[in-house]
């Protein structure tokens, strides 16, 4: 027979209970709590892990994933108020989702797994992908719109950096455009 086993969350309780996997008392709890429920704890809870879940799985940015979790979520008053504002949490997402990504290449001859080759929307980002010489990589990345805003604007502003650029690449190059008096 399959368990699930359950301990209560609050330090210092050592109540636990055994059901199936119906849910169904098999055992455990015959001791009374000494504090009350928290039902916000779980209510916060169920929402990050939705969170996590969704941090792991997808490429959207986190601030947008929490907004959007959090404008779905049916907490109470209450869970809302304890519930960490999306700066108190961010750095904790941040550093699951990196865990989550891909090893970096250890060489220039890498494959670029197609959900880096996309925007978030499924179009094209990786516009150029091409093996020059041994040893030397091209790569340029852009949407669509990100090149139809280059393309329209009169001012085109060119940076390339030497430090910033990954392991088995020489230069990282950018390419900013103003538009509505915005870079």
């Amino acid at each position: 027979m399959k368990k699930k086993y359950w301990i209560c969350t609050t330090s210092g309780c050592k109540i636990f209970i055994h059901t199936d996997i119906n849910n169904n008392y098999l055992s455990g709890g015959k001791n009374e709590h000494e504090h009350a429920a928290n039902p916000e704890l779980l209510e916060v809870h169920q929402t990050r892990q939705q969170i996590k879940r969704r941090v792991i799985n997808e490429l959207t940015p986190i601030g947008a994933v929490y907004d959007e979790e959090m404008s779905k979520a049916s907490m109470s008053s209450t869970a809302i108020a304890i519930f960490p504002t999306v700066h108190e949490i961010y750095q904790g997402f941040a550093k699951t989702r990196r865990k989550a990504m891909p090893a970096p290449p250890q060489s220039c001859t890498f494959d670029i797994p197609e959900q880096y080759t996309l925007t978030i929307d499924k179009k094209r980002f990786l516009l150029f992908d091409e093996a020059r010489v041994r040893r030397e990589r091209l790569l340029i990345f852009s949407s669509d719109i990100q090149l139809d805003l280059l393309f329209k604007s009169s001012i085109v502003y060119m940076d390339g950096t030497y430090s910033k650029a990954p392991n088995h690449f020489f230069q990282l190059f950018t390419m900013h455009s103003v538009n509505f008096d915005i870079c």
